[in-house]
């Protein structure tokens, strides 16, 4: 399970995660990830292996505090269970995000919707902006970012990669259904992700 269904695109040179900035050196802790299929950033999976963790951080730092963590915006920070990978890889951070769809304690799992990809904090500055997920893999909550390439699936390189889904929504999405004039109960991972105008707004019975 990628972080996104459907296709990933890492855009730039410097979207890659290493020494891939200012001349090869300013360094970039992550990998920024663009759903080209999908919005729904998703917990993904260590080399095909299902992994868990919690929610230890899901808010939004849009000003300095002495860390470079006030870059990201919106974000969530999954601490793994012990034991999962052979790697140092302790934290997940899911940064740059439109909104958080977890909160603090939440206890998620490969394939579980976390946020929907966005470009707030220094991601609205790029000229032009562009929404992706700078996904980022620690040891410690303080330390440096780590290659991430086991848990993204796909090479440290510029590219598209994975296969292209038909449908652009998540089809495990689950819409207001109107049955002989009577509304049925839905669920959805988040129901702020529903679309209050879905449809125009026209609700179609049967």
């Amino acid at each position: 399970m990628a972080i996104f269904k459907g296709r990933v695109r890492v855009r730039y040179g410097y979207s890659r995660w290493g020494y891939t900035r200012n001349n090869g050196k300013g360094w970039h802790g992550g990998s920024d990830e663009e759903g080209l299929d999908s919005t729904t950033i998703r917990m993904p999976d260590y080399k095909g292996k299902s992994i868990s963790g919690r929610v230890v951080t899901a808010r939004k730092v849009d000003r300095s505090t002495g860390s470079k963590t006030w870059e990201w915006g919106w974000y969530v920070c999954v601490e793994l269970d012990a034991g999962q990978t052979p790697d140092a890889v302790n934290y997940l951070y899911f940064c740059h995000n439109a909104r958080n769809l977890v909160s603090v304690g939440q206890r998620v799992k490969s394939g579980d919707a976390l946020a929907v990809m966005g470009s707030t904090g220094n991601a609205a500055l790029a000229s032009p902006p562009f929404a992706h997920c700078h996904f980022e893999v620690r040891a410690t909550a303080a330390g440096a970012g780590l290659d991430p390439t086991a848990y993204t699936g796909h090479p440290n390189a510029v590219g598209t990669y994975g296969e292209a889904i038909d449908e652009t929504e998540d089809s495990d999405m689950k819409f207001l259904e109107v049955t002989s004039g009577k509304c049925e109960v839905f669920t959805a991972p988040d129901v702020n992700a529903v679309d209050k105008h879905y449809n125009g707004g026209k609700l179609t019975e049967g």
